[in-house]
């Protein structure tokens, strides 16, 4: 497998300003670029899209692309969402100890698998696992 991660600028300035004319359409047309790139190298590997929560994103971009996410299953692979103890859960719950955001993780991580998303990079995977397929149980009754 061979993950496609968006990220604006390096991790030393992607978080200085990071600004977008349409952070959705501009991690689109980022991730179609790459999958062109990718398909001429003719390699055997699979691809997962990682829109990269928190990576050269501001509050307002993390929560556009979340809530839109489902745009990126046109794509025509698998996504993957790391929104575990990010940044983006502190800035709406004010919980400054990354150990304390697991309610807005799962939150995250339950709203994004109604949306389609099936890959998560998660810290706490008991406590994840629990809830999905909690979540999972009672749609499905």
């Amino acid at each position: 497998w061979k993950i496609i991660h968006h990220m604006q600028g390096t991790p030393q300035t992607m978080q200085i300003n990071p600004s977008y004319k349409n952070v959705l359409l501009d991690i689109y047309d980022f991730f179609e670029k790459e999958i062109e790139k990718f398909k001429k190298t003719k390699n055997n590997r699979k691809l997962i899209l990682d829109p990269g929560i928190g990576f050269g994103k501001k509050l307002k971009h993390n929560l556009i692309i979340l809530n839109k996410i489902s745009l990126f299953h046109s794509l025509g692979f698998p996504i993957l969402l790391g929104t575990s103890r990010k940044k983006f859960i502190n800035q709406i719950s004010g919980k400054h100890d990354t150990k304390e955001r697991i309610g807005g993780t799962l939150s995250s991580v339950i709203f994004s698998f109604s949306q389609g998303i099936k890959i998560f990079r998660v810290h706490n995977v008991e406590e994840v696992k629990q809830g999905l397929l909690v979540f999972e149980t009672l749609l499905n009754k």
